[in-house]
């Protein structure tokens, strides 16, 4: 397998070579499986006009900064995703081609993969290898799970031909594929693949000094589940990655909205603070999580923005109240969050002046510590009225995690 016949050394170039006359480019990140790829994407020539860059993260810790954060699983569909966000803003700041990302031609790639380790391996682990592709307005994971007795060589080179194939499948390639003949028949790559609107796309397009603007105006776009319209200018929004949406959420916007007589529009932003911004498929699943609710009185409607923090958020929602949690208030609220105090009371004063407020639900093992001189912009509902279950998106996700 590491010596390819000459049928597959031809098939192979004639598919490289359509991807490098295809007009995309792209911006490659593999975590050691799959990075053979790379190599053959420059062997043939052209490869300056589709390849911008290539990463190899190898190590946790150089994962870990791509993606900005230490992912629950390494190889899994989850984390090779935001490697392919990360790899795509990537892209977007190395070409200033606005034709070329509204043409859908600007990609970031992405594999990551469980392969044999030799005799030292744990008795029932799979070898699988997962390839992202991150365009415009469509995330699309492969999932393939190979048979086992295979060597490492050979389970490279398929990881290899895999990261080729999902490129040129992108590209338009009709033709033989690389995997057709090196697969068995339980071998089969699985696809999963989700696409969203222009104006949605368009958000996750914007420059870093657009989305990292203290001073932000962009649009916010209404998700359309089916339920009732978003109110113009929406007075009682819930703030959260909801991922997923749990019963504890649910239960603070029952509360809240009993509380202050306003539905409760639930707010996501696709970007985080030195994070990748969310990749389309996480996108549907936090919002198929708060679809089931649509129906509900309290439910107002879900809103997408690119604003993670709340002194952005406050420029696209004036004279709005925030649910929130009793940790982000203690972060929100709390001056060794601050460069200095001076910033803190600014942010605070510029909550007044946007008539912001916020009603603070309490957690089980946190305590609120918000200062007297803060009164007027917090309500803390009493623990008695919000019976937390200790329920956390966390603790969900990594739940499904095992079954990956």
């Amino acid at each position: 397998m590491n010596d390819p016949c000459s049928k597959e050394v031809a098939i192979l170039r004639d598919i490289i070579m359509h991807i490098h006359e295809h007009p995309c480019q792209l911006v490659l990140a593999v975590t050691g499986g799959g990075a053979g790829a790379i190599d053959q994407l420059l062997r043939y020539g052209g490869g300056s006009a589709t390849v911008l860059e290539a990463l190899v993260p190898y190590s946790s810790k150089a994962l870990d900064e791509l993606i900005g954060k230490k992912p629950e699983k390494y190889a899994s569909s989850v984390t090779v995703r935001a490697m392919a966000m990360a790899a795509y803003r990537r892209a977007l700041s190395l070409t200033g081609n606005d034709e070329v990302v509204a043409g859908k031609g600007l990609m970031g790639v992405a594999a990551s993969c469980k392969l044999s380790v030799g005799d030292d391996e744990r008795k029932g682990r799979e070898h699988k290898i997962y390839v992202t592709i991150q365009s415009f307005d469509k995330t699309l994971v492969r999932t393939l799970i190979l048979r086992k007795e295979r060597p490492r060589e050979e389970e490279e080179y398929i990881a290899t031909c895999m990261v080729v194939d999902s490129i040129a499948k992108e590209c338009g390639w009709a033709g033989n594929m690389l995997l057709d003949d090196l697969l068995y028949g339980n071998e089969v790559v699985e696809e999963r693949e989700t696409t969203f609107s222009k104006e949605v796309a368009q958000m996750l397009a914007l420059p870093d000094n657009v989305m990292n603007s203290l001073d932000l105006v962009s649009d916010v776009v209404q998700v359309d589940l089916g339920g009732e319209t978003v109110t113009e200018n929406p007075e009682l929004i819930f703030s959260g990655s909801f991922d997923p949406c749990h019963k504890n959420h649910i239960q603070m916007a029952e509360q809240a909205f009993n509380k202050l007589g306003k539905k409760v529009h639930f707010e996501i932003s696709l970007t985080n603070v030195d994070k990748p911004p969310i990749d389309l498929i996480s996108l549907k699943e936090r919002l198929d999580s708060l679809r089931k609710y649509k129906d509900e009185v309290f439910f107002g409607g879900v809103l997408l923005t690119v604003a993670p923090l709340f002194v952005q958020k406050v420029n696209l929602f004036e004279n709005a109240t925030f649910i929130i949690g009793a940790d982000t208030a203690n972060r929100l609220f709390k001056n060794r969050y601050y460069r200095n105090e001076d910033d803190m009371r600014d942010m605070l004063e510029y909550f007044r002046n946007r008539n912001t407020h916020f009603l603070v639900f309490q957690r089980k093992g946190v305590d609120i510590e918000l200062e007297p001189e803060i009164s007027d912009l917090c309500e803390i509902v009493p623990i008695d009225d919000y019976l937390d279950n200790g329920t956390s998106s966390t603790s969900i996700r990594k739940e499904l995690c095992k079954d990956e």
